[in-house]
């Protein structure tokens, strides 16, 4: 699509086509504005939305708003913005029945939600989540850019009013005016080396609202999952907690340290530790990682239980692969979810005219640590109530602007280093440093790296070289705001675990 076609009067421009996008996207047009969606690669492939378990954690049918509101501040300790919280209890069940109603295939029960049903496999458990609201979106007239990175956000008398950007594929740099434009760029898994994150997940909307000044909060909360897969070979996948319920998860010298710490705490199953403590389990898990392993016993299964849906779901993987793999298996966490983000209102607002944000990118829901389940819930929950505000409060678009310049971090040339290996590099230094186990000495050393990480010129010989280029900026921004929030946050709270 060319940009001559979507320049309208009128515009709402969503970056990010994961379901946080989607939802706002679809509510900003039937509100009646003109929307653009901007996605890295085809729409919603590649977004965390996609990969995702599939199930919502939600007030409805029968848990209460009032219970679910004080499990989500204990579980974020309540460092939370309770205004957005009780926003996310009290409206989830509506907002779902809304989807319902547009056409989105949901199962609910009593405090959740799923849409398992229509994912391709198992894997990929939101993917028919995403492909059913991007028709829906098609349908209603949304226009889609891919493989398209936004670089920059302009401004006009304080007010954002385009957005600059770049296909990476051909080069070509556009700006799309608009009167309001919403981040639902997800998170920045992508600055760890260890990681569940899609590869197109590295903090370009933290980079692009930072830029303009807006404020955010909770950056240092970045969420662990406990249980990835660490086997030399396997790919850097999670397993559910709920696994320790089917086999004996051990360390080093045999013990079953993970039951004995769930009993500790207060919990029956790997279940209640998924969606409560993921905090506590991750530092666990890292700690003994280190002093000599994690080891989940596959052996311990048959292959009736194989068959097992709950097995199959817990191990994540084909379960077919485990037959022949029946032993201890090394595991270790990995890098999930990011707590903080953009501080936004209870519509999405940020504190800069005409930019929303939801999902993800913002901070305030979790707190210093997120309910299992909720990610989901608040993309679908205020992706809705940003689209629909941001409609009502866009502004009247100016006539075309400028394309802009090359917006990357770093000065190009061609002897420069290949932008991969700079990316790599980066990953593993920030793992050392703002891991799940933090000292305030790395962090130090972490931010002197990234000062002299971006004077480093890069080479751009391919189409993905520009990609990775272009997506600099964002994993040096990410990384450098959780090492600035980690450095100044001196005790340990939640996901941020500080052991000097």
């Amino acid at each position: 699509m060319s940009i001559e076609v979507v320049l309208m009067t009128k515009r709402v421009t969503v970056i990010g086509s994961g379901g946080a996008g989607l939802v706002a996207a679809i509510a900003a047009r039937k509100a009646g504005a003109d929307v653009v969606v901007l996605s890295k690669t085809t729409r919603t492939t590649a977004t965390c939305t996609a990969y995702a378990a599939g199930v919502f954690s939600l007030a409805c049918c029968g848990l209460s708003p009032d219970e679910y509101f004080k499990k989500t501040m204990e579980t974020g300790h309540y460092l939370n913005d309770s205004a957005l919280v009780k926003i996310l209890t009290e409206e989830a069940e509506s907002t779902f029945q809304t989807l319902m109603r547009w056409g989105v295939r949901i199962k609910m029960k009593k405090g959740s939600a799923s849409v398992r049903a229509t994912a391709p496999n198992g894997l990929m458990g939101g993917a028919g989540f995403t492909g059913e609201l991007a028709a829906i979106a098609e349908s209603e007239g949304v226009r889609f850019l891919d493989w398209t990175v936004a670089t920059s956000l302009r401004l006009e008398r304080g007010r954002v009013a385009g957005v600059e950007m770049e296909n990476w594929r051909t080069g070509e740099r556009t700006c799309i005016p608009s009167g309001a434009v919403i981040l639902a760029t997800g998170g920045g898994g992508q600055i760890y080396s260890h990681t569940d994150n899609p590869g197109r997940i590295t903090g370009d909307g933290y980079a692009l609202a930072s830029d303009i000044g807006a404020v955010f909060r909770d950056m240092e909360f970045v969420q662990f999952y406990p249980l990835g897969w660490a086997e030399p070979g396997f790919p850097k996948w999670m397993a559910d907690v709920e696994l320790v319920d089917f086999v004996r998860i051990t360390d080093a010298e045999g013990r079953e340290f993970l039951k004995e710490a769930m009993k500790e705490w207060g919990y029956k199953s790997g279940s209640e530790v998924s969606l409560y403590a993921r905090d506590k389990c991750a530092r666990l898990m890292a700690e003994k990682s280190a002093e000599g392993g994690v080891f989940a016993h596959l052996e311990d299964l048959t292959d009736g239980q194989l068959k097992d849906p709950k097995v199959q779901y817990c191990l994540t993987l084909n379960a077919e692969f485990f037959r022949s793999v029946k032993r201890p298996l090394r595991m270790a966490p990995l890098e999930h979810y990011f707590c903080g983000g953009v501080v936004i209102d209870g519509f999405g607002r940020t504190s800069v005219d005409g930019l929303y944000a939801c999902g993800e990118v913002t901070g305030g829901v979790d707190g210093a640590n997120r309910v299992g389940g909720n990610a989901l819930t608040n993309i679908v929950v205020f992706g809705y109530r940003a689209g629909n505000i941001a409609a009502k409060e866009c502004e009247k678009s100016l006539g075309p602007l400028d394309a802009g310049e090359w917006r990357g971090l770093h000065a190009i040339s061609e002897k420069g280093e290949r932008p991969g290996v700079l990316r790599k590099e980066l990953q593993e230094k920030a793992w050392e440093a703002l891991g799940p186990v933090r000292r305030g000495r790395q962090i130090e050393e972490f931010l002197g790296y990234l000062g002299d990480f971006e004077n480093r010129t890069i080479g751009v010989e391919t189409p993905l070289d520009r990609l990775f280029a272009l997506e600099m900026k964002g994993l040096h921004a990410t990384a450098k705001a959780v090492a600035e929030a980690a450095l100044k946050r001196k005790e340990s709270l939640g996901t941020h675990w500080r052991i000097d």
